[in-house]
């Protein structure tokens, strides 16, 4: 079986498929993994072949293609909690976020497209796993026929901002992406694959395939001799994530700098995980802070008590596997979204961002971390989580689809 996977450039939305991609490798399949150039040094880094699709699309276009999305990068006013569990109704706010969002995709589909329609004619893939905003996927399986599956990455939410008002007809750019090759949108796609626990979704009106989130960072690092020492006081991990180093690489978040500041003022060992972009920034530390540059959270968690976070769903998924409770301050509605599941489940706690500098919420907030009732209910949610069938077990419904259609 040939599977082919896709993705956009955003390296986040490639990880939790490298799993399912390794594990259709290993079955013997053959696998290919088509991305924007920005993305392939991260599919080669993952051990898997990358196809360069397409033309990388400069943040300068895409803020001229697309408007609206101040609020979705967390600029204004938190949205309400709650806000993701019927986001096609949550306001005029919402909806105009989701569009600007759409837009920004149909403009990465269209310059993707061409590249990997044809390299999927002269490929020809029995099945496509597509990251679920990968619309230039979608276009393909309906041109070739193929079977294509939406494979989602982390969020607890799952949403169709592809049609209007998310359960309507197609919007004019998602439809006009189809148009050009004489093709119809489909309804939806073969099946979606979700690695996000169940405990930690909202209900959506679609049925999901369970896969266990097995966790994968980035390329693999040599565990440092640290991490085996015997700890002497609380270690806590202290990260804002692979995006905000991508997106502002020249500074370090101020949210980041001010929980540094409170966590120094705690008698408490403190790890730094960074990128390579924002070591530099650093500068002199106190003592009791280690720098932990570009090593996997797999391999970094399990070592600490507790991580703080800017909500991510890589890195919170991740802490759940190595049943590390986390503190989190979610600087933007999508984080936010995940933020309140894992709270809401006592796997962690979500705090306004504005209290990621004050000394005494951040103190107390790590003492209910570290207490047995949320360091259970987060063991609760791991065993849920490893429950859920592993991704080779799955190859099982991508060969079904794939026969069908033969």
């Amino acid at each position: 079986m040939r599977v082919l996977f896709a993705t956009w450039t955003g390296s986040s939305h490639l990880l939790p498929m490298v799993p399912l991609a390794w594990a259709a490798r290993a079955a013997g399949h053959d696998v290919r993994v088509a991305a924007p150039p920005s993305c392939t040094d991260a599919v080669v880094g993952a051990g898997l072949t990358a196809v360069p699709v397409g033309r990388d699309v400069s943040r300068e276009e895409l803020a001229r293609r697309t408007e609206g999305l101040a609020a979705w990068l967390g600029e204004k006013e938190p949205w309400p909690r709650d806000w993701a569990r019927s986001p096609e109704v949550a306001g005029g706010e919402v909806a105009a976020v989701y569009r600007a969002l759409a837009e920004k995709q149909f403009v990465v589909a269209d310059a993707m497209v061409d590249d990997l329609l044809a390299f999927a004619r002269h490929w020809r893939p029995d099945v496509i796993v597509h990251d679920t905003v990968c619309y230039a996927a979608t276009v393909v399986g309906a041109v070739l026929g193929v079977p294509v599956f939406s494979h989602m990455f982390g969020s607890p939410m799952i949403t169709r901002n592809e049609l209007q008002d998310m359960t309507g007809d197609p919007l004019p750019g998602y439809a006009a992406l189809f148009e050009r090759f004489g093709a119809e949108p489909p309804r939806g796609p073969a099946g979606w694959i979700d690695p996000c626990p169940p405990e930690l979704r909202w209900p959506a009106g679609v049925e999901r395939t369970d896969i266990r989130f097995v966790p994968y960072n980035g390329r693999g690092a040599i565990e440092p001799a640290w991490l085996r020492e015997p700890k002497r006081r609380p270690r806590i991990c202290l990260t804002w994530g692979l995006t905000a180093a991508q997106v502002r690489p020249e500074r370090m978040p101020e949210a980041f700098e001010q929980t540094l500041k409170a966590l120094t003022a705690l008698d408490v060992d403190v790890v730094l995980a960074v990128t390579a972009a924002h070591r530099g920034l650093l500068g002199s530390l106190p003592p009791r802070v280690r720098v932990a540059e570009n090593i996997p959270f797999s391999l970094l968690l399990p070592g600490c008590d507790a991580l703080i976070h800017h909500g991510g769903t890589g890195t919170g998924l991740t802490a759940v596997a190595a049943g590390v409770p986390q503190l989190m301050f979610p600087l933007a509605p999508v984080l936010a979204a995940f933020a309140e599941r894992v709270d809401a489940a006592g796997a962690g706690i979500m705090l306004d961002p504005n209290e990621a500098g004050d000394a005494p919420s951040v103190e107390a907030a790590l003492r209910t971390l570290l207490a047995e009732p949320v360091r259970a209910r987060t063991a609760a949610v791991r065993a849920g989580m490893t429950a859920l069938p592993a991704p080779a077990d799955v190859l099982s419904l991508l060969r079904a689809a794939a026969d069908g259609v033969r």
